[in-house]
């Protein structure tokens, strides 16, 4: 009997050629340029697929459909994982949308859910980067962090601190579990997404200002930036 598989799902529009980006995501030449350091792509329905994205993250799997143009699934060897990429042309590009299919996925909580998709956008706003304007931003995507593990905070604005790892920046500050990140230097934080985006903005031994809502008590609280725990 055939596990009942959860779906989430990233989309982009990417102003360029439907080969070009074609290519983009089934060439190992090409795949090179925008998302992996290393790929193994025997593209053919049955053929095997490796990549290495970095960050010490990879993914194989088997190529199970392919409609030249349009679509390919990806399934993962154990046959419970599986990633639909799908090409749209669209009045401005090609609208990429890329789909992950798993049992697994409704056991999964928000942060997880929302650390998946935040990974798949990044990439996918690469892919627009370096096809519409020949520049490469992985160097950028993952570089800094606080220490904490978040949670968008589900009914009201600012992120939810889940975590917060021995003997980081966030700790030092006094960051703690429960408080609630409303601002990062004065910006409005709107969730998971919009903190991992505007820390990446700042700089490594950058002091920033976090406002926190910590049980309807108002702080302030300065934290400096630290590097990405885990390099690329």
């Amino acid at each position: 009997m055939n596990k009942i598989k959860d779906s989430v799902k990233r989309e982009i529009i990417v102003g360029a050629p439907l080969k070009q980006v074609w290519d983009a995501l089934t060439k190992p030449e090409h795949l090179k340029r925008w998302y992996t350091k290393q790929a193994e792509i025997d593209f053919r329905v049955g053929g095997k697929g490796y990549m290495n994205h970095g960050w010490g993250s990879t993914s194989e799997g088997i190529f199970t459909e392919i409609d030249p143009m349009k679509h390919f699934v990806l399934q993962s060897l154990d046959g419970d994982f599986t990633t639909i990429t799908t090409l749209k042309e669209v009045a401005n590009g090609i609208q990429v949308s890329i789909e992950y299919q798993a049992s697994f996925l409704s056991a999964m909580s928000q942060n997880q859910r929302e650390n998946m998709l935040f990974g798949t956008g990044q990439f996918l706003k690469n892919l627009k980067s370096v096809y519409e304007t020949n520049t490469d931003i992985r160097p950028d995507l993952w570089k800094a962090w606080l220490g904490i593990t978040h949670t968008t905070n589900n009914g009201g604005k600012g992120t939810l601190v889940l975590q917060v790892k021995k003997d980081s920046a966030a700790a030092v500050a006094g960051v703690k579990p429960e408080d609630i990140i409303e601002e990062l230097d004065g910006e409005e934080m709107t969730g998971y997404e919009s903190f991992e985006i505007a820390i990446n903005k700042k700089d490594i031994n950058q002091n920033v200002t976090l406002t926190i809502d910590r049980k309807n008590e108002k702080l302030t609280v300065n934290c400096v930036v630290e590097p990405y725990p885990v390099p690329y």
